[in-house]
Protein backbone atom coordinates (compact mmCIF):
# COMPACT_ATOMS: atom_id res chain seq x y z
CA UNK A 1 0.00 0.00 0.00
CA UNK A 2 1.13 3.49 -0.58
CA UNK A 3 1.63 5.66 2.45
CA UNK A 4 -1.31 7.90 1.57
CA UNK A 5 -3.85 5.07 1.36
CA UNK A 6 -5.32 2.66 3.85
CA UNK A 7 -7.43 -0.46 3.41
CA UNK A 8 -10.49 1.57 4.37
CA UNK A 9 -10.04 3.55 1.12
CA UNK A 10 -10.32 0.44 -1.04
CA UNK A 11 -14.13 0.17 -1.38
CA UNK A 12 -14.40 3.71 -2.78
CA UNK A 13 -11.41 3.15 -5.07
CA UNK A 14 -12.94 -0.11 -6.33
CA UNK A 15 -16.32 1.50 -6.99
CA UNK A 16 -14.67 4.34 -8.88
CA UNK A 17 -12.52 1.98 -10.98
CA UNK A 18 -15.51 -0.22 -11.83
CA UNK A 19 -17.74 2.72 -12.70
CA UNK A 20 -15.00 4.10 -14.99
CA UNK A 21 -14.86 0.96 -17.09
CA UNK A 22 -18.49 -0.24 -16.95
CA UNK A 23 -20.47 3.01 -16.67
CA UNK A 24 -24.10 1.91 -17.01
CA UNK A 25 -23.40 -0.93 -19.47
CA UNK A 26 -24.10 -3.73 -16.98
CA UNK A 27 -25.50 -4.11 -13.48
CA UNK A 28 -23.01 -4.90 -10.74
CA UNK A 29 -22.77 -5.01 -6.98
CA UNK A 30 -19.82 -4.75 -4.65
CA UNK A 31 -20.08 -6.34 -1.23
CA UNK A 32 -17.79 -6.86 1.71
CA UNK A 33 -16.59 -10.35 2.71
CA UNK A 34 -14.72 -11.59 5.77
CA UNK A 35 -11.35 -10.93 4.12
CA UNK A 36 -12.07 -8.50 1.31
CA UNK A 37 -14.71 -7.78 -1.32
CA UNK A 38 -16.91 -9.60 -3.84
CA UNK A 39 -17.86 -7.94 -7.12
CA UNK A 40 -20.85 -9.57 -8.79
CA UNK A 41 -21.65 -9.14 -12.47
CA UNK A 42 -24.20 -11.12 -14.53
CA UNK A 43 -21.60 -13.54 -15.94
CA UNK A 44 -18.91 -13.59 -13.24
CA UNK A 45 -17.85 -12.85 -9.70
CA UNK A 46 -14.54 -11.29 -8.76
CA UNK A 47 -13.31 -11.99 -5.25
CA UNK A 48 -10.69 -9.59 -3.90
CA UNK A 49 -9.04 -10.98 -0.78
CA UNK A 50 -6.53 -9.61 1.69
CA UNK A 51 -3.77 -11.63 3.26
CA UNK A 52 -0.98 -10.70 5.62
CA UNK A 53 2.28 -9.62 4.07
CA UNK A 54 5.71 -8.83 5.52
CA UNK A 55 6.20 -5.94 7.93
CA UNK A 56 2.51 -5.79 8.85
CA UNK A 57 1.62 -5.12 5.22
CA UNK A 58 -1.40 -6.40 3.32
CA UNK A 59 -1.29 -8.26 0.02
CA UNK A 60 -4.37 -8.46 -2.20
CA UNK A 61 -5.33 -11.29 -4.56
CA UNK A 62 -8.05 -11.55 -7.19
CA UNK A 63 -10.00 -14.70 -8.06
CA UNK A 64 -12.33 -14.75 -11.07
CA UNK A 65 -15.33 -17.06 -10.67
CA UNK A 66 -17.61 -18.11 -13.52
CA UNK A 67 -20.24 -20.85 -13.58
CA UNK A 68 -19.48 -21.52 -9.91
CA UNK A 69 -15.79 -22.30 -10.54
CA UNK A 70 -12.57 -20.35 -10.13
CA UNK A 71 -11.27 -19.77 -13.65
CA UNK A 72 -8.28 -17.54 -12.89
CA UNK A 73 -6.32 -15.94 -10.08
CA UNK A 74 -3.90 -13.05 -9.97
CA UNK A 75 -1.76 -11.32 -7.41
CA UNK A 76 -0.51 -10.76 -4.86
CA UNK A 77 -0.63 -6.99 -5.12
CA UNK A 78 1.12 -4.82 -2.54
CA UNK A 79 -0.33 -1.50 -3.71
CA UNK A 80 -3.72 -0.37 -4.94
CA UNK A 81 -2.71 0.82 -8.42
CA UNK A 82 -1.87 -2.59 -9.93
CA UNK A 83 -4.79 -4.16 -8.03
CA UNK A 84 -7.26 -1.67 -9.48
CA UNK A 85 -5.75 -2.04 -12.97
CA UNK A 86 -6.22 -5.81 -12.78
CA UNK A 87 -9.79 -5.45 -11.50
CA UNK A 88 -10.61 -3.22 -14.48
CA UNK A 89 -9.02 -5.71 -16.87
CA UNK A 90 -10.86 -8.63 -15.27
CA UNK A 91 -14.18 -6.78 -15.43
CA UNK A 92 -13.88 -5.83 -19.10
CA UNK A 93 -12.28 -8.97 -20.56
CA UNK A 94 -14.38 -11.89 -21.77
CA UNK A 95 -14.32 -14.87 -19.44
CA UNK A 96 -12.45 -17.70 -21.13
CA UNK A 97 -11.53 -21.08 -19.79
CA UNK A 98 -10.96 -24.56 -21.10
CA UNK A 99 -13.26 -27.42 -20.23
CA UNK A 100 -11.37 -30.69 -20.22
CA UNK A 101 -12.58 -34.23 -19.93
CA UNK A 102 -11.15 -37.76 -19.86
CA UNK A 103 -12.11 -40.11 -22.64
Amino acid sequence: MTADRSSSDLPVLLETAIEECLADSVEWTLGETDDGYRLCLPDRQIVISARDGPADGVYWTIALHSDGKIVSKSGPYETFEPLLDQVQTTVTTDVQYTVCCDG
